[in-house]
């Protein structure tokens, strides 16, 4: 594995102002939309981004202290997890340079792990559950805070983050181990077997995890808990956080996201020798006691950078933070893929395509509706999206076999198929495998370029642009995934329905806007190469026949924004012949959310006779 490590200092993200400004001369049209989407950028936003993070709020704990260091007030977890004098020291020392700092700190437990401290009236800034703001609000006039982020001493998060790999109780044992003990001998005694048992144990798990090491293995389950993914890039921010050389600082984001020695030096053009000095240093100054250990530092000090500089991260017991994950390794070791697995497991299944805005998280509203009929939702998402790793190669048949994959993980003979997206996907499965498809419900499906006449309202913009100019499909993507904020993705999303009357009196439903802005976030959640794939897939894609389409229903809103009701009733005949058609007079684009009973009766719906 080599990895290219970006120019310190240079931004990766996209400048759409100039870029509509070049535009401007050969399509006006493209530029104002590309204006449109730059201001919807909060002004005062930094330049800087991040991936959407989505952190539970029971791996943080917080303690906050008077100007000279006395304690005035801490949580239940900061009590369990740290010394107070010895955190006020830290925190002291690491405050000198004026800004929210990064501070090393030893834990009860004996292992070292980094607080973040800074001013208690920057804090207040930040994205913080309510309980932790209780405890800053008692801050004496001056006072400093210090949060910490530790996902595996609480129960309940490390349970749900084991759960997503199906790792048994002993493997699960082993894994906490070792995360906490930092080496196989601890981890063995804190799970209590024996070395070669707490051994093979860890080998089976890597397996479920499709982990190369021991350190991937690390960085991986903090994804699963929410913690997004490591980035090369962080490196910088991670150097100056912790004042380390900027070559000691991409050692440490290297060895985390699973390199070997060899892989991390030929990344940085160095020999495998000052890769070793520089292990050595990084193990003295920190006190670590092996490579796993510099991993769950690492991916811990990445968190709290993101908590105080990223505006893509959130924080709470949302319904996104609790969403069932699942992962599944595509067969031949090609990557993982990721699901939310809502359940029951005694349930009839229905696998859920998202749409190619969105992730596998799904409007609570439609799980509820696919419960009361004894339906079991699991949610893929296909290849590049979310958790789910892109194709060695490009092709849209990766993700069919993905689906397939899934099936056979979790040994489903037939399927229902419930399509927001992903026309592509579930059509390909049509045809290779009609026998294992009970019935497909595709809502407002794709209606090709060439039949479209709706190009009017902002999210046609998107469209339009797109067809004329492909080429900046990837840019756009990169800028909002590494700028927008969740109110970013509310306030393109009102846009966007503004011209359907239901889909905007959804908007004033709480609960389903929340929803859907965390599934975008879910998106683009390692990388954008779904969503550029897809866009430029759908250029010139139009839906293979299939022989018969009996068992398939297309629901259409009568107020879709993205699509004419009509436009592709012809070519939809003619790939899915016998196929159901229902039009939905007073729906629009989120029939999902505005109709989930209409759509859950749609899944069970048998042609009679």
């Amino acid at each position: 594995m080599l990895l290219e490590l970006n120019p310190v200092g240079r931004s990766n993200i996209p400048d759409m102002a100039r870029t509509a400004s070049d535009l401007e001369s050969d399509d006006a049209e493209a530029a104002r939309f590309l204006r449109a989407v730059d201001r919807s950028i909060e002004p005062a936003q930094p330049r800087i981004g991040g991936a959407p993070i989505t952190l539970p709020a029971r791996a943080l704990a917080v303690g906050v202290f008077d100007r000279r260091g006395g304690l005035a007030a801490r949580d239940a977890r900061f009590a369990g997890w740290f010394d107070a004098d010895e955190a006020s020291e830290a925190a002291s020392q690491a405050l000198r340079s004026g800004g929210p700092a990064l501070a090393p700190l030893t834990a009860a437990d004996g292992a070292t792990t980094v607080v973040l401290a800074t001013a208690v009236d920057t804090s207040l800034a930040w994205p913080l559950p309510d309980e932790v703001r209780a405890i800053l609000a008692t801050s004496p006039p001056g006072g400093f805070a210090m949060i910490g982020y530790r996902p595996f001493e609480d129960r309940h998060v490390a349970g749900r983050a084991l759960d997503s790999w199906r790792l048994t109780p002993l493997e699960a044992r082993v894994m906490l181990g070792l995360i906490s003990g930092g080496d196989l001998v601890e981890a063995a005694r804190r799970a209590g077997c024996g070395y070669e048992t707490a051994r093979k144990a860890l080998k089976l798990a890597l397996r479920k995890a499709g982990a190369a090491r021991q350190t991937d293995l690390v960085r991986l389950l903090h994804a699963a808990v929410g913690g997004g993914d490591l980035q090369l890039s962080q490196a910088i921010g991670l150097s100056s956080a912790l004042g380390l050389s900027e070559r000691a600082a991409s050692t440490c984001v290297l060895m985390a996201l699973g390199l070997t020695r060899n892989e991390a030096a030929a990344t940085l053009r160095i020999s495998e020798h000052t890769i070793k000095d520089e292990l050595k240093l990084l193990f003295g100054r920190f006190d670590l006691r092996s490579a796993t250990d510099l991993s769950r530092l690492t991916t811990e000090a990445v968190v709290l950078m993101g908590l105080a500089g990223n505006p893509n991260v959130t924080v709470g017991a949302s319904w996104g933070a609790l969403r069932p994950l699942r992962f599944v390794n595509r067969p031949g070791g090609a990557g993982r893929i990721a699901l939310s697995d809502f359940g029951p497991a005694s349930g009839d299944p229905v696998l859920l395509f998202h749409s190619a805005t969105t992730g596998s998280l799904l409007d609570r509203g439609l799980v509820r509706a696919l419960h009361a009929r004894g339906l079991r939702p699991i949610a893929i998402e296909r290849p590049g999206f979310g958790l789910t790793d892109p194709p060695p190669h490009d092709g849209p048949e990766t993700a069919a076999d993905d689906v397939l994959a899934v099936m056979d993980a979790f040994d489903l003979k037939r399927v229902r198929i419930l399509a927001r997206g992903g026309e592509y996907v579930t059509t390909a499965l049509g045809r290779r495998c009609p026998e294992r498809l009970r019935r497909v419900v595709l809502v407002n499906p794709f209606t090709p370029y060439a039949l479209d006449s709706r190009w009017d309202g902002f999210l046609n913009g998107a469209k339009r642009t797109f067809t004329r100019h492909p080429h900046l499909i990837e840019p756009l993507a990169r800028f909002l995934a590494q700028r927008a904020s969740p109110r970013v993705y509310e306030r393109l999303t009102r846009d966007a329905l503004r011209g359907s009357a239901p889909d905007t009196a959804l908007m004033a439903c709480p609960d389903i806007v929340d929803d859907y802005v965390e599934s975008a976030r879910l998106a683009p959640l390692r990388s954008t190469w779904g969503f550029v794939f897809e866009q430029r897939n759908y250029l010139t894609w139009t839906p293979p026949p299939l022989p018969d389409g009996s068992r398939w229903t297309r629901l259409v809103g009568a107020h879709d924004v993205l699509y004419r009701p009509g436009d592709a009733d012809a070519v939809w005949e003619a790939a899915l012949p016998g196929h159901r058609r229902v039009g939905v007079e007073d729906g629009g684009r989120f029939l999902h959310a505005s109709h989930p009973d209409l759509v859950a009766d749609e899944l069970l719906w048998e042609p009679q006779g």
